[in-house]
C-alpha cells in the first residue's frame, strides 16, 4: 500500500496534538479534521465517546454530528456497533446495505452514501469509534480502512493520555470501568468455549452476535453469561432467542 507524503504528514501530526490543544473535546475535533484530510474519500468525520450519561459525539461539522446523533436516536448503527463489539464496519452503499434498517434510510436522506466506523482502542480496551462519512458510493476501499485503523490507534492512545493530562474525569472513569469489563468479557468467552466446546475465537464471535442481536453492550451480555453460568442456568440457545426478540422490539 503506497501512502502519500501528505497522508504521512497528517498521521504524524497526531502524535503532537496533546501539546497544542487545550482540552479533550478540542483535541478530538482536530483529530476529525485530520482524518478528513488524511483518509481519501472522506467528506465528514466524527468520534463517538461514551460516558455514564450515554453516547455523545465530537465532529468536524454539523453534518457529521447529525449522522452520529441519528444513530443514538435509532439505537442502531455502525459506530454504536463498533463501540459495542470492538469490530470495524464498512458500508459501501447505504441505500442497499440491510444491517441497520432504521438508521441507514434516514442517513441516506441526509446525503451520505458510504461510511466506515473503526473502534478506538487503547491497551485492548474499546474507548469509542472513529466514523468517516462520504457523499460518494463505495468511497472507502481496503487501503483506506487500513489507514483508518492507524489513525484510530493513534487517537486511542492520545485519548487515554489526554484524559489524564487534561484531568478529564468522566473519561478517566470510563477507562477504568472499561479495563474492569475486559476481565468479565474474557471470562464469558471462556464459559462459552467450555459450554459449547468451541475454540476461543468462535466463542468470541458467539458473544459478539449475542451483543448485536440484543442491541446491548458486549460487557453487559458477558456479565449475564458469567452470572447464569455461576448459577448453573446457562442456556445459550435460549439466551440467543431472548436477546434476538429484545433487539427486534427495540428496533420496531
Amino acid at each position: 500500500m503506497a501512502i502519500s507524503d501528505e497522508t504521512m504528514r497528517e498521521i504524524a501530526s497526531l502524535s503532537g496534538l496533546i501539546l497544542s490543544q487545550t482540552d479533550l473535546p478540542t483535541l478530538l475535533e482536530e483529530v476529525c479534521r485530520i482524518s478528513a484530510r488524511a483518509l481519501p474519500g472522506t467528506d465528514g468525520a466524527s468520534i463517538l465517546t461514551v460516558s455514564a450519561a450515554g453516547p455523545s459525539t465530537v465532529a468536524m461539522d454539523d453534518w457529521s454530528r447529525q449522522l452520529d446523533e441519528l444513530q443514538f436516536s435509532e439505537h442502531e448503527g455502525p459506530c454504536l456497533d463498533a463501540y459495542r463489539t470492538g469490530a470495524g464496519f464498512r458500508i459501501r452503499d447505504v441505500t442497499s446495505d440491510t444491517r441497520w434498517p432504521s438508521y441507514l434510510p434516514r442517513a441516506a436522506a441526509k446525503g451520505v452514501r458510504s461510511m466506515m466506523s473503526t473502534p478506538l482502542t487503547s491497551e485492548g480496551t474499546v474507548l469509542g469509534a472513529l466514523n468517516l462519512y462520504s457523499r460518494r458510493v463505495d468511497a472507502f476501499d481496503v487501503e483506506t480502512a487500513s489507514l483508518a485503523e492507524i489513525v484510530a490507534a493513534h487517537t486511542g492512545l492520545a485519548t487515554q493520555v489526554a484524559a489524564a493530562f487534561f484531568g478529564h474525569r468522566d473519561l478517566a472513569e470510563q477507562l477504568a470501568d472499561a479495563m474492569r469489563s475486559r476481565a468479565v468479557i474474557e471470562q464469558a468467552k471462556g464459559v462459552l468455549a467450555a459450554a459449547l466446546r468451541r475454540d476461543p475465537e468462535d466463542a468470541w464471535q458467539d458473544l459478539v452476535r449475542l451483543s448485536q442481536r440484543s442491541n446491548r453492550k458486549l460487557r453487559d451480555v458477558a456479565a449475564d453469561v458469567v452470572a447464569l453460568a455461576a448459577k448453573g442456568d446457562l442456556d445459550v440457545e435460549a439466551m440467543s432467542r431472548r436477546d434476538g426478540s429484545a433487539g427486534q422490539s427495540e428496533d420496531s
